[in-house]
């Protein structure tokens, strides 16, 4: 026992050098990170819009919006009605002063996000454009990382 209690004595009259960082790096600036709204449809709904907007404005972030085609019928004319739907979305963040970026995609939901978050790591939220209703409010999914939903 009385060894136990020397070593422990002898450890704190050293000096403590730091272990280096294990923590993941995160947006350098504010303006670096990104909000990835997601839709499984042509159109995203105006609570999501107005509700990403107001997030990024708070968190100072750039807004990635990504209507994604799961059946991979008619990519063509999926395309041109997500292209027509996003000037709500749009206009809230051009006005807003955020920056903003529209992005088309076929596939799976949880491959195209972990594919977009491998090529570009600085987003920092994702979120789902399925509004769930409870006791009559309604709450948009928001996940932390973009890791977490590409699991």
């Amino acid at each position: 026992m009385k060894a136990f209690f020397k070593r422990i004595a002898g450890t704190r009259r050293e000096t403590v050098t730091p272990a280096p960082s294990t923590v993941e790096p995160t947006c350098r600036d504010r303006q670096e990170c990104k909000i990835l709204c997601v839709c499984k449809g042509q159109e995203f709904s105006r609570s999501i819009a107005d509700y990403a907007v107001d997030m990024a404005k708070r968190t100072r972030s750039s807004l990635v919006a990504l209507n994604i085609d799961e059946s991979g019928r008619d990519f063509e004319g999926f395309t041109s009605m997500a292209r027509q739907n996003i000037e709500y979305f749009n206009c809230k963040a051009a006005d807003a002063g955020l920056s903003f970026c529209h992005e088309i995609r076929q596939g799976d939901e949880s491959s195209v996000v972990k594919h977009m978050h491998e090529k570009d790591p600085s987003f920092r939220y994702v979120m789902d454009d399925s509004a769930s209703v409870s006791r009559g409010r309604s709450s948009i999914p928001v996940y932390t990382r973009a890791t977490l939903r590409a699991k």
